[in-house]
């Protein structure tokens, strides 16, 4: 008899152990599966495979409200009221390969500006978190590239998100951009803090103020949508020297347009406090 209840107690054990060491894995796998994915622009692990890299990613592919997109310039007139108020900033400037901050915007240079910064929309205040580049622009305006597109981050107390992008043309050269383009990383990896360098980050928003608006997503993975997205209609311009030194670092880092699935887009005007 004590025999028979010894082998079963190890039994039980060993089968408690095996139970635990399973729920100890599918843990693991569990948590794995939550770390972002190492994603890029190359044909490997590039957008049309974004989606099967992690399940975090789904959107990127299932998603209908995705960004950027193709703009059709005879959009209608909008009535939102949008008010741009950019401060300036000590220069914070970072090269990333694969970063996971607010957006996860690898492969891009990206300037953290100080608190202050903000844009309005129907009395919802909306913070600057970042600004970045993309080359060429992500989305296109009647099937066209812009040589560069300024993405500006800004994030609501209740984390939303609202995106203004900025078109860059090539033509004369841009002194508000001097400054910036001084400090540019070199490398990949690299982070820059210039206490003692300041940057205007208005320098970003042409004179006339209007925009395309639409209901878009995150341009890089998890792709996340409900993103408020203003495209402003007038581009601002750079010389080809500057517009070379943002692309010999980022090389191609644009995401291609997405359906619009209905979606509308409005002519938006801006008001400014600059």
């Amino acid at each position: 008899m004590g025999l028979v209840f010894i082998l079963a107690c190890m039994l039980s054990c060993n089968s408690k152990r095996a139970g635990e060491e399973e729920n100890a894995s599918a843990d693991s796998a569990s948590i794995q599966s939550e770390r972002p994915a190492h994603w890029s622009y190359s044909e490997e692990g590039g957008p049309a495979g974004w989606a099967e890299l992690s399940p975090v990613y789904a959107l990127c592919g299932s998603g209908k409200s995705q960004s950027p997109v193709n703009i059709l310039s005879d959009a209608v007139k909008g009535s939102a009221e949008w008010r741009i108020d950019y401060k300036k900033t000590p220069l914070e400037i970072a090269h990333h390969e694969h970063v996971e901050e607010l957006i996860n915007n690898g492969h891009t240079i990206q300037v953290t500006p100080h608190e202050g910064s903000t844009i309005t929309y129907s009395g919802k205040v909306y913070h600057l978190k970042q600004f970045h580049f993309h080359t060429p622009s992500e989305h296109t305006i009647n099937g066209k590239h812009y040589p560069m597109e300024i993405h500006l981050v800004h994030e609501a107390d209740d984390k939303s998100l609202a995106v203004i992008g900025v078109l860059v043309q090539e033509g004369k050269h841009n002194s508000n951009f001097d400054q910036l383009i001084k400090y540019l990383p070199n490398a990949a990896g690299e982070r820059k803090t210039h206490d003692s360098v300041s940057i205007d980050v208005s320098m970003n928003i042409p004179e006339i103020l209007s925009a395309w608006h639409y209901i878009g997503s995150l341009t890089t993975p998890p792709c996340s949508e409900n993103v408020q997205w203003l495209v402003l209609t007038n581009p601002v311009a750079m010389s080809m020297e500057q517009l070379s030194a943002f692309s010999s670092r980022l090389k191609n880092n644009n995401r291609p347009v997405q359906a619009l699935n209905g979606r509308m887009l409005t002519i938006e005007t801006l008001s400014s406090k600059n």
